[in-house]
């Protein structure tokens, strides 16, 4: 079994399409046909299921496939490894974010590390399947909420955050109810952005209906509307922290509250590169300072694997 077949047998997967993959390959669609055959031959049993134009794995493809995923990520550890060791501060580092603030946190902190790191190139994936970049070594790490649990990844639990009400008026309470919330007009971001989702399930549970009076998915533009007394938003306490802020007043939502727990997630007894030992230990130098509640368990023995 030679590497290029399987690197050839893993872009049809990927592309269900033999023509596609042909032409991603750089090679001509019989060749590609016949080299997958050869494959099929030496595994002795049939890799794909062929209804007319349509192509889908079988279940022993599938097992080739998470194989030769494995492979395929043993080879760039090996070069991961050699890069590190002779070209420290010369790479990429590919992170993969779910849509929505934590794009922003990291894409902030990617200021600091461009600063320290500045022949690092890095490259940010805005994805709703963090764990499949992940597996696909697509990205070096990844950051999101409620990752699912997969057997080849490490899913790290950097901190849990709640949402903030902004305003520009002070308030005497430092709390106010969930259902206070929705009696005011609100700014908010859109509804495919993960702090949106959360407010729409938990308007449904108690019974009202969420109806901004402006949708942006941009921060700077919720916050300018905010200071200018356009009316209220909801906000994560990342992005409050991480903006400017000073001149906005925040209170507590409760009843309920709204929170969240922020995740790492990486390969399981995978090399971690040298940017990417870089950037997570600025990650979580940033969640310290700004006293996010951590689980003291969890951030040792992050920092044990990346040292």
């Amino acid at each position: 079994m030679e590497l290029r077949h399987l690197e050839y047998f893993l872009m049809v997967s990927k592309e269900l399409h033999f023509t596609k993959s042909a032409e991603k390959l750089g090679i001509s669609q019989p060749t590609l046909s016949h080299q997958i055959k050869m494959l099929e031959q030496e595994v002795g049993y049939p890799l794909f299921n062929r209804v007319g134009k349509r192509i889908e794995l079988t279940k022993v493809g599938e097992i080739v496939q998470q194989e030769a995923l494995n492979i395929q990520g043993s080879i760039q550890s090996i070069t991961s490894q050699i890069a590190a060791f002779t070209k420290v501060e010369i790479g990429e580092l590919k992170i993969a974010v779910l849509p929505g603030e934590i794009t922003d946190l990291v894409s902030t902190l990617c200021i600091q590390f461009n600063h320290l790191y500045p022949n690092i190139k890095v490259l940010i994936e805005t994805t709703d399947q963090v764990e499949k970049a992940v597996i696909e070594n697509r990205a070096d790490f990844g950051i999101g909420f409620q990752l699912n649990q997969y057997d080849m990844l490490q899913v790290t639990k950097l901190y849990d955050e709640e949402f903030y009400l902004i305003s520009n008026q002070s308030h005497e309470e430092q709390t106010i109810s969930f259902s206070s919330v929705l009696d005011g007009p609100l700014i908010l971001f859109p509804g495919l952005h993960q702090c949106r989702k959360i407010l729409d399930i938990t308007s449904d549970e108690v019974g009202k209906q969420l109806e901004p009076i402006v949708e942006t998915s941009s921060i700077q533009s919720i916050l300018n509307l905010v200071r200018s007394g356009v009316g209220r938003s909801v906000v994560s306490r990342t992005l409050y922290e991480f903006y400017d802020t000073e001149d906005l007043f925040f209170q507590h939502i409760e009843k309920p509250s709204l929170t969240r727990a922020v995740y790492l997630v990486m390969k399981k007894n995978c090399f971690i590169n040298y940017p990417a030992r870089k950037y997570i230990k600025l990650l979580v130098r940033e969640i310290e300072k700004l006293h996010f509640h951590t689980e003291k368990d969890s951030i040792t023995s992050l920092r044990s694997a990346i040292l």
